[in-house]
């Protein structure tokens, strides 16, 4: 053997060495905590009392399989790092092993308890049946009274669903009322007094409906001023112009 292997052997050796020193520290650990846990005293039932008896059972079952899986599953010699990723997969699977156990009886315990209510609910009701044939006593029903509500207070502001339907209601109402009285007022008709302008003022005087446009306006004036002006025969409202006070008014406007 050469030098260089003697050396490597001893590297190896106390590389190990410095492995299990690990494994024995997470042992202790565990074991510590094991025995924090059996420390906790619990008086409030005798079910708690036996689980505590237990937690240190179930953590040095929970240490023994880790310590067997980590045996076999490790074989020769391993790096350090690979041997704490395979401590950690192996305690973590066996976490998620006894967390599906309990639940599981969790569950069964769950089932038994409702079943034991389901019996006794029966029984109490089979009594109950008995002695009201034995006595045939009167059942007097007492109806329930809403107790601590102040009728005083003011209670407006709180949602109320049949006062916002109200509400809802006559916003329509109104509405509605508003859509009808600006129809009636479009459909309206008002007395217009203008005067024609051809070198002379000639006041005359027609009706038109409310928001008919300047447009609208001059074309019927011009129909009523044909009878006496015959050069208006030919004119449409473009031609003319329609001025209030000293401005002149588009023909879009209304």
């Amino acid at each position: 053997m050469s030098h260089a292997d003697a050396g490597r052997l001893i590297h190896l050796s106390k590389k190990r060495e410095r492995e299990k020193e690990d494994i024995e520290q997470r042992k202790k650990q565990v074991e510590d905590e094991a025995k924090k846990r059996e420390g906790m005293i619990f008086t409030f039932s005798k079910i708690i009392e036996f689980s505590e008896a237990n937690i240190g059972s179930k953590f040095t079952a929970n240490y023994d399989a880790v310590e067997e899986h980590l045996k076999s599953a490790t074989v020769g010699l391993v790096t350090l790092d690979d041997m704490r990723e395979l401590q950690k997969d192996v305690i973590v699977d066996r976490e998620k092993k006894l967390a599906r156990g309990e639940d599981e009886s969790k569950k069964a315990e769950l089932s038994k308890s409702k079943g034991t209510a389901e019996k006794y609910t029966q029984k109490r009701m089979l009594s109950f049946v008995g002695n009201d044939e034995e006595e045939e006593e009167e059942i007097v029903i007492v109806s329930k009274k809403r107790v601590g509500m102040d009728p005083t207070v003011d209670t407006s502001f709180l949602p109320d669903k049949e006062r916002q339907e109200q509400l809802a209601k006559r916003k329509e109402e109104l509405a509605t009322e508003w859509k009808a009285q600006q129809e009636k007022e479009k459909n309206e008709e008002i007395t217009i007094a203008y005067v024609y302008w051809d070198g002379s003022s000639h006041r005359k005087n027609t009706r038109m409906k409310k928001g008919a446009t300047i447009a609208q306006f001059l074309a019927k004036a011009i129909e009523a001023l044909k009878k006496e002006f015959t050069e208006l025969k030919s004119c449409i409202p473009e031609n003319l112009m329609f001025i209030k006070e000293d401005l002149i008014i588009p023909h879009f406007y209304t």
